[in-house]
């Protein structure tokens, strides 16, 4: 359950990821899903390859999965049975903290992983809503397409048509930097 040591932090999905949460209406969509059982890091995961032209069928490897039940996850519980004011405040904000930064190890996780695997990965070479939607679909917890689901998936769709050109475009400006 150990991710490599390899990791870069710092890559284009965790930025692109940044660029999104940024968006006050895409936060609050993907914690409603959140809250539905979806988890957030999948849903950036999704759209971050769609925005990249990239189909995803939404497996991920037992060990990706781990980190995220034991650590993230277990974070965000501990994070939210405190109380956000005194004494706890403090306690909490450090969890958060840990909280992201379990997130941006997960998400340079997946990013190390898709790289790896970028020659079985089946390319559209351009961003499109229905690639978004098909991606965000198998992100989804399976077995779940209740009608709940369903409208937390179009209202991030919707908040996500705003906020995906300026994440596409700091994408872009990462690469070229390079």
């Amino acid at each position: 359950m150990e991710p490599p040591s390899d990791l870069t932090l710092d890559n284009p999905l965790w930025r692109t990821a940044l660029q999104l949460w940024s968006n006050k209406e895409v936060a609050q969509a993907s914690l409603a899903l959140q809250a539905q059982g979806c988890s957030v890091s999948r849903l950036l995961t999704a759209t971050w390859l769609a925005i990249e032209g990239q189909t995803w069928d939404g497996e991920e490897p037992d060990s990706i999965r781990q980190w995220r039940e034991h650590c993230t996850e277990r974070l965000r519980t501990l994070r939210q049975s405190l109380n956000k004011t005194f004494p706890t405040k403090a306690l909490r904000e450090s969890i958060q903290g840990a909280e992201l930064q379990a997130e941006q190890i997960e998400l340079a996780w997946i990013y190390t992983l898709r790289l790896q695997d970028r020659h079985n990965m089946s390319s559209n070479s351009v961003y499109n809503e229905g690639l978004l939607i098909r991606n965000l679909r198998a992100a989804a917890p399976e077995g779940d397409h209740s009608t709940i689901l369903e409208a937390g998936m179009n209202r991030l769709i919707e908040a996500l048509r705003d906020a995906i050109p300026a994440a596409h475009a700091t994408t872009t400006q990462g690469s070229q930097s390079r």
